[in-house]
């Protein structure tokens, strides 16, 4: 399988980027263990490099903080950094309990990934059972916190995917970081920013709806066109409307005065 073109001298070195020729067609090549295998094109031999990473099919989050751009505006910096660090702290916890981790952070929202030491079908389950912890923890911080405090309610934007991703060590500056690419992560990306236009706040694709436990035809399905992606996708909304009062109080969680103590 075909899915990069840098080739290297040595595992100790930086890339050297060498284009496709007549006599070379593909510098890289997935083996069989999944790891990648380049050919140097100073001796003409093979040379293994994990660093670019392994493919692997796994369950992807999106999370984004849909109306924080307001809260914002309204407080000083402090407060923002305060809450946004407190809302990150919740869904992380949900994330990692579930079994996920936390690939980026980049203002108010998360891209997580699941299924790196799972199966896919585990690894998609655990996504969305992720995702009702952060909703539940959602409301939670919505009742004792941002209601009380600022008269607000903060919601969230969930997109989910599966899909075959390469997951390496280092990022672009070749700094040791996880990093997970790939279409799949693009996709996953885009069904988060549609739930905005579909007005429901967890969006899922059919390919990883399909792995479920438990499915329902109460989850309405959809075809949608995503930006930069050439072929629509499938999905199916397993949210609430945007907007939705919350008409029963959320049960509190034994742990209730972490809650409180959030508050300050």
């Amino acid at each position: 399988m075909k899915i990069c073109t840098p080739a290297y001298k040595n595992i100790n070195t930086l890339a050297r980027f060498a284009p496709s020729t007549e006599s070379n067609p593909n510098p890289c090549i997935k083996m069989a263990d999944n790891n990648i295998l380049c050919r140097d094109h100073s001796n003409n031999r093979s040379v293994p490099h994990t660093s670019l990473g392994i493919e692997k099919e796994l369950g992807l989050l999106f999370l984004d903080i849909r109306n924080f751009t307001a809260f914002m505006e309204s407080r000083s910096a402090y407060d923002v950094i305060y809450v946004i660090r407190q809302l990150f702290v919740l869904f992380s916890d949900s994330i990692k309990e579930a079994g996920g981790r936390i690939i980026e952070t980049a203002g108010d929202s998360i891209y997580a990934v699941f299924g790196l030491e799972s199966s896919i079908k585990k690894a998609v389950q655990s996504a969305v059972d992720a995702s009702s912890a952060i909703f539940h923890d959602l409301e939670i911080f919505n009742a004792t916190y941002a209601q009380p405090y600022f008269n607000l309610n903060f919601e969230i934007g969930v997109g989910l995917h599966k899909g075959n991703v390469i997951v390496g060590e280092y990022d672009m500056e070749f700094n040791e970081h996880t990093t997970v690419m790939g279409l799949p992560v693009n996709i996953a990306s885009r069904l988060q920013s549609e739930t905005k236009e579909l007005n429901n706040n967890m969006l899922i694709s059919e390919e990883a709806y399909s792995l479920l436990n438990n499915q329902s035809d109460e989850h309405q399905q959809k075809t949608v066109h995503l930006k930069g992606v050439t072929e629509p996708v499938d999905v199916r909304l397993m949210g609430i409307p945007y907007g939705h009062k919350v008409t029963n109080k959320p049960s509190l969680p034994d742990n209730f005065d972490y809650y409180i103590a959030m508050a300050g």
